[in-house]
């Protein structure tokens, strides 16, 4: 019913200043999109959305990745509610937990009424939706983000290219970091995701960052499914910790398919 709002959106935001994934808060503020689509309170969607909130934040202290529905009856009333969570490979359970909360306490801020949105934190990840998107293969890009400055020095990209490589290959749990010389980087893939499944996206996530990005010394791309991030030392990125303010643009896209096809419509808004 309300499926094509499912990648209706995407975030631009953020500062650049020095820091590594360690430093950076896990409450701090990444991205978020909202369905222009909106549910009217008292709703069965409200209720079974509220439900599936709560049973995201509780579910949160006892692992980094899960999945749930609340509402599907086989009744194809399109009340049901769709989500999942999933924190950095990382974090502990009480930091996940705590990430958890926070993410579903700005999702209720940011994207109030909305049948589907997603909220991206430092540390975990929160994504609902009317039309059931779990285990949907979906590489389409959500947010990207280029640094200003650049580099064409040899040595950097040997080591960034070391880097890329290194994090398509052999993640634990969906979740690795790796280093060579003065660039870091980390990726992830969601946790229903099959390896094949994985190395895919994360192959593609590359592809975007050379492809956009160029010799940004530091560059985050976003796909529906993984993310890949690296930064030369110095030049990670890091937006401003809380909820989304005046300074926080959200945006809500359409049509859909310009996301996916056309990456370079956000190239304006990312230097």
């Amino acid at each position: 019913m309300h499926q094509l709002d499912r990648l209706c959106y995407a975030v631009v935001v953020l500062v650049v200043i020095g820091a590594t994934v360690a430093e950076a808060a896990t409450g701090t503020f990444i991205y978020a999109g909202c369905s222009p689509s909106k549910y009217q309170p008292g709703t069965p969607f409200e209720g079974n959305l509220n439900s599936l909130l709560a049973s995201i934040a509780n579910a949160a202290p006892n692992g980094g990745y899960n999945s749930f529905t609340a509402g599907s009856n086989g009744t194809g009333d399109g009340a049901a509610a769709y989500g999942l969570y999933q924190c950095r490979g990382d974090l502990g359970n009480a930091d996940c937990a705590a990430c958890v909360r926070d993410a579903v306490g700005q999702l209720n801020e940011v994207c109030a009424a909305a049948y589907a949105a997603s909220l991206q934190l430092e540390g975990c990840y929160v994504r609902y939706d009317s039309s059931n998107f779990v285990g949907q293969p979906d590489n389409a890009m959500v947010y990207r983000k280029c640094s200003t400055s650049t580099s064409g020095d040899g040595d950097f990209l040997k080591n960034r290219d070391a880097v890329l490589a290194a994090l398509q290959g052999g993640l634990a749990n969906g979740y690795k970091v790796s280093s060579s010389g003065n660039v870091q980087g980390v990726s992830q893939c969601l946790g229903d995701l099959a390896a094949g499944d994985c190395t895919t996206c994360l192959a593609q996530a590359v592809g975007q960052l050379k492809g956009t990005c160029g010799t940004s010394l530091a560059a985050d791309v976003y796909l529906a499914q993984c993310y890949v991030r690296y930064w030369a030392n110095g030049f990670y990125f890091r937006p401003s910790q809380g909820t989304p303010n005046s300074a926080t643009r959200i945006r809500i896209f359409q049509p859909c398919v310009s996301e996916s096809k056309n990456p370079n419509q956000f190239s304006s808004n990312l230097s």
